[in-house]
């Protein structure tokens, strides 16, 4: 655009603004006409605003909750966690509290002994525990828990022993049933898994009448456990050509063994 061009469009607007504004009546209606074009926009803008601010107060009320939500959250995960642990602390109190008792009311002499090492691929065979000879634990002496008999020492050292377990097929234990006549081996099955692995008694009467639930102790024959410690529970019997067996239920929970019993030899009157 010229110069010439420019000078002149200015002088235009110049005179057009002092024409219209020579009115008082005329600049009136062009505020009302542009407050009028104008106002809509107003109210909408006022109208987002509020919702704006509302939604600025709900967003920081939600946030608020939020942080209340997780932080009940993580306490009642600690108090989860402290319920737990004072579980464990309840099991472990009655668990010594039964060995104790187990302890003092032993009609022999036994030491107390806790498992410290068991192999997964000789969890049902074998265990190792914290006593040895320096204690006066001895090969083949017997080995019990509160509920039964656990097995007996295989190879003892100066300050630890191997056990060689009853569900392990090595261990083999002269049985009686309750209330019967029935006397037979129990020992443990070969290549068993689980939670429990279950015990047979073989040599039974193959006619034996011997019902589930019965039963079944150490007859003390042989001098190597003593009689009447339980064993377990029969869970079926099975007649045979020549003899009878029976399924028996572990009277232990080997699975969940901590601390055991072994018998040992009274010491002499002098050193008690």
């Amino acid at each position: 655009m010229k110069a010439q061009n420019l000078i002149a469009l200015l002088l235009f607007l110049a005179g057009a603004m002092w024409a219209l504004t020579r009115s008082e009546s005329t600049v009136r209606s062009i505020q009302r006409s542009y407050y009028t074009a104008i106002s809509p926009f107003l109210e909408k803008g006022s109208s987002l605003e509020s919702k704006a601010s509302e939604l600025l107060r709900e967003t920081e009320h939600s946030e608020i909750w939020k942080t209340r939500y997780q932080l009940a959250k993580d306490e009642l995960d600690k108090k989860r966690m402290e319920v737990t642990h004072l579980r464990k602390l309840e099991a472990e109190n009655a668990r010594l509290n039964q060995a104790l008792q187990f302890q003092q009311e032993a009609p022999f002499h036994v030491l107390a002994a806790k498992i410290i090492r068991r192999q997964p691929s000789t969890w049902w065979q074998t265990v190792t525990i914290n006593r040895g000879e320096q204690k006066g634990v001895g090969v083949q002496l017997p080995v019990l828990a509160p509920e039964g008999l656990v097995g007996k020492i295989d190879a003892p050292s100066k300050n630890t022993s191997t056990v060689i377990l009853l569900t392990d097929e090595k261990c083999q234990v002269s049985a009686k049933v309750d209330g019967t006549p029935e006397v037979g081996i129990l020992s443990g099955q070969r290549g068993q898994t689980g939670d429990n692995p279950d015990l047979r008694l073989s040599f039974l009467s193959k006619d034996a009448k011997i019902k589930p639930g019965k039963l079944v102790f150490t007859t003390g024959r042989g001098g190597l456990f003593p009689p009447d410690i339980l064993l377990g529970t029969v869970k079926s019997f099975e007649p045979g050509p020549l003899y009878g067996e029976a399924l028996v239920k572990p009277a232990v929970d080997f699975a969940t063994l901590h601390t055991v019993f072994v018998k040992i030899p009274a010491p002499p009157e002098s050193a008690r």
